[in-house]
């Protein structure tokens, strides 16, 4: 028993011995330092006050720096009509307010938190709030992020992005059905499918999002000590991050309408080709033939564009469109049908050929 005792005291001593401060001794040696073990004032006071400063440089950097990531997204009309950005401006403020608090903030406060923090063992968590800092300067300064929001902007204001965003919640849609029915029309950009989001681009989106809401959900809870309950960066950044969801359900809305769409071309496509294509007349909505108008008149304008010959394929298409309307829809009757899809054939047939196809 003496033995095992005598063994756990030496073992203790060694410990104390291996972690002991590199100044415990010298501060033995001189009688004006303090006891041993301890630091002198001056050096603690010069300590305190350095990590007083930094914490203040973090936490005016977060605040800064969600303020200027909450003014980005707003930049962009996509989001900012958004209903959960309605309030953008007044968690902006907040922001700046607090920001400047801190800023204001003296030594002798900051030192106070920070003694408080390591009686918390807080400090350590500081680095969320660089972390947020970082995330939101560097979400503001990818490219690939403010391309896929400049995509999102144009295919919002081309109409397309609330037209699938819309279409997507209904119980059927449009990319359940070929041909589609009558109010579920797919959005559909038959001239320029490079303006589609790609599936890098909604794993952009929803990247952003997911980070903004794993930065809002992982704030320390020190920060109560310095704001007024509840927490503005907390605030801004669940709008943010919801902000980003919706576009981001948009988008997916988009690119599975796209899918859709080329789905249908393809279709379109094979049966203007083939003999078959006559098929297509039995179906009885008037929808697949105002698509087969648009896949017709995309081909033309790409074929004369890349300088392909068209020979007469655009007075084909002119000649058809005398049975639709303005949006490409059939006004003909039934028999009129045939000959209306027969214009149209004709027309895409011309595309590359040796000779007018009549």
């Amino acid at each position: 028993m003496t033995r095992r005792i005598l063994l756990a005291l030496a073992a203790t001593s060694f410990a104390l011995l291996a972690f002991a401060s590199p100044h415990t001794a010298q501060e033995r040696q001189v009688g004006d330092r303090t006891p041993t073990g301890g630091r002198s004032q001056e050096n603690r006071q010069v300590v305190d006050m350095a990590e007083a400063e930094n914490l203040r440089r973090n936490l005016v950097a977060a605040y800064d720096e969600t303020d200027a990531l909450i003014r980005f997204l707003a930049g962009y009309e996509v989001i900012r009509k958004i209903d959960v950005m309605q309030g953008y401006e007044l968690a902006c403020q907040k922001l700046e307010a607090e920001s400047a608090r801190i800023g204001q903030m003296t030594t002798a406060e900051l030192m106070t938190a920070v003694e408080l923090m390591k009686q918390g063992d807080n400090l350590q968590k500081t680095s969320t709030i660089i972390r947020l800092a970082e995330i939101s300067r560097s979400i503001r300064n990818d490219a690939k992020v403010q391309k896929v929001l400049l995509k999102a902007e144009r295919l919002s204001q081309s109409g397309l992005l609330s037209k699938a965003a819309s279409s997507s919640r209904k119980k059927i849609n449009s990319r359940s059905l070929i041909p589609p029915t009558p109010g579920f029309a797919p959005s559909c950009n038959w001239d320029d499918p490079i303006t589609y989001p790609s599936g890098a681009d909604l794993a952009i989106s929803n990247g952003v999002a997911l980070a903004l809401h794993v930065l809002a959900d992982a704030l320390p809870g020190f920060l109560a000590f310095f704001v007024t309950v509840p927490n503005p960066i907390k605030i801004a950044l669940i709008i943010a991050a919801s902000a980003v969801d919706e576009v981001t359900n948009a988008l997916a809305a988009v690119a599975g309408d796209a899918a859709y769409c080329e789905q249908v071309r393809l279709v379109i496509e094979d049966n203007l080709t083939n003999d078959d294509g006559y098929m297509a007349l039995l179906f009885t909505n008037d929808f697949y033939l105002g698509y087969v108008v648009q896949t017709v008149r995309s081909a033309l304008t790409k074929a004369t564009n890349t300088g392909i010959p068209t020979n007469c394929g655009n007075a084909r298409l002119t000649e058809a469109l005398m049975f639709f309307d303005s949006s490409d829809a059939f006004t003909g009757t039934g028999p009129e049908r045939i000959t209306a899809y027969s214009k149209l054939r004709a027309a895409y047939q011309n595309i590359g050929a040796s000779a007018c196809v009549q």
